[in-house]
């Protein structure tokens, strides 16, 4: 799974939702990016340690009833919220989201997840795990940031997912495609990931604060071990920590959240959070450095 976020220790154009999540779905059956596609168990990919208990179609940004699996409103309330917090259009780049039950164990807990649905990364699924969730409202909050930004650094005019190997890429090759030499996340490997900082990441390797841990006690830049597993994971947690205004713990950090606010878009995602009174959340990451 691509995007995985893990816990260790969204006016809403999408839909309308009051507090008790009465939310007015768009028909998924309408004709619009995202209406045709599968949402069966086989389609969503339930496994030995993850099952699928609903999922909405999002067509055109806007979310569908259920097209798998019943209503649920611990799916519901996160589809709001990251609809308050993502700029209108953006969503459309969601076919997929849904909710899902794990079984999985040891210290690292999936809260989340982003990954393609088809080959070119045109569109993308968010799932929530529905039990972990509800547990932190402020985990949720900066986990689907976290998750989001896997989406629009994913989408196919930031990465050609045609290459096949990294022997043909002069970028960066996260074991799923090459970036583009002018994407958003190459200028992040290029502005934080230099000095062979890069060359020690395994991109076919599942990112996990293991990982990231040796990095992290170097390096202060980093909002914990997690992000120091690779740059994307590295990008993600700088970003969710930009959008829900976390206080830097070090200058590196700084440094890190005063490079995403001066790329073009990225503000937007922090207004609106502001706006929503989301902010500013407590910087629990733990410290690198």
């Amino acid at each position: 799974m691509a995007g995985v976020a893990v816990i260790t220790m969204l006016a809403i154009s999408a839909c309308i939702a009051s507090d008790d999540n009465d939310v007015s779905f768009v028909s998924s059956s309408r004709s619009g990016f995202g209406g045709d596609l599968e949402c069966d168990e086989a389609a969503l990919g339930s496994d030995d340690l993850t099952s699928f208990v609903v999922a909405h179609r999002v067509v055109d940004g806007e979310l569908g009833e259920a097209c798998f699996g019943e209503r649920n409103e611990v799916v519901l309330d996160a589809w709001s919220k990251l609809a308050e917090i993502t700029p209108p259009g953006q969503l459309g780049d969601l076919g997929l989201f849904g909710g899902f039950t794990s079984d999985e164990g040891g210290d690292e807990v999936t809260l989340a997840f982003v990954n393609t649905i088809d080959d070119d990364g045109t569109l993308f699924r968010m799932s929530i795990n529905v039990e972990e969730a509800d547990i932190d409202p402020d985990e949720l909050l900066l986990t689907m940031a976290h998750e989001f930004s896997h989406v629009f650094t994913g989408v196919s005019t930031q990465i050609d997912r045609s290459s096949d190997s990294d022997e043909s890429c002069q970028t960066y090759f996260n074991g799923e495609g090459c970036y583009a030499p002018d994407s958003l996340m190459y200028s992040w490997i290029e502005q934080f990931w230099g000095n062979g900082l890069i060359d020690e990441i395994d991109a076919d390797a599942d990112p996990t604060a293991g990982s990231g841990q040796d990095r992290c006690d170097s390096s202060p830049g980093f909002f914990g071990a997690y992000a120091a597993s690779g740059p994307e994971e590295d990008f993600a947690e700088s970003f969710s920590a930009y959008v829900f205004e976390l206080q830097a713990d070090t200058d590196a950090q700084q440094d890190k959240l005063d490079w995403i606010d001066g790329q073009p878009g990225l503000a937007e995602f922090r207004n609106r959070a502001i706006a929503a009174g989301y902010t500013p959340l407590q910087n629990n990451f733990d410290r690198c450095g």
